[in-house]
């Protein structure tokens, strides 16, 4: 049983009004303040893990991400990037670990090119769990790094939102 055209076209435009009633909306650049447009990360390496991920993050957002200080740029001070691995749970019969979890604990300041304080002691955390099979060694390090990737992403993207807040 086949719909008439008019009710195929009426049922899409329903659903168009309420994809668009909803708030619904493609993510756009950030709307980031004028003094942050280019800034300098200090404490921390824009050539891999994390900070890498910022500097991608925040250059497809229109931030320019200097790799030397300048006098007319903002300052994003990392006074924490911390990655841990713990130990979640140990298997009951094999006395081996069963389970890690990583923690990215990320604490930074941000100065505009005045030397004005912007943001003090901002603290990102994230965390991700995994279960260790001994037997699969490659497979762990595998998921491990996926693992670590999200969570740079994750924490990045939060850092864009905050950016985003300041007035």
């Amino acid at each position: 049983m086949q719909m008439p055209q008019t009710l195929k076209l009426s049922l899409i435009g329903v659903l168009t009004t309420l994809l668009i009633a909803c708030g619904f909306q493609l993510r756009d650049s950030a709307d980031v303040p004028e003094s942050i447009q280019t800034l300098y990360m200090q404490g921390i390496n824009i050539r891999d893990g994390f900070g890498l991920q910022l500097k991608r993050t925040l250059n497809r957002n229109g931030i320019e991400v200097l790799s030397e200080y300048q006098e007319d740029a903002a300052l994003m001070s990392f006074t924490t990037n911390r990655l841990q691995r713990r130990v979640l749970s140990v298997g009951v019969q094999t006395a081996k670990v069963s389970e890690y979890e990583l923690i990215l604990d990320v604490v930074f300041d941000l100065s505009d090119a005045d030397q004005n304080k912007l943001i003090e002691n901002e603290r990102f955390e994230s965390r991700r769990d995994y279960q260790f099979d001994p037997q699969s060694v490659l497979g762990r390090d595998a998921e491990e790094e996926l693992l670590r990737s999200e969570m740079y992403d994750q924490i990045s993207q939060a850092i864009l939102r905050r950016l985003s807040a300041l007035d």
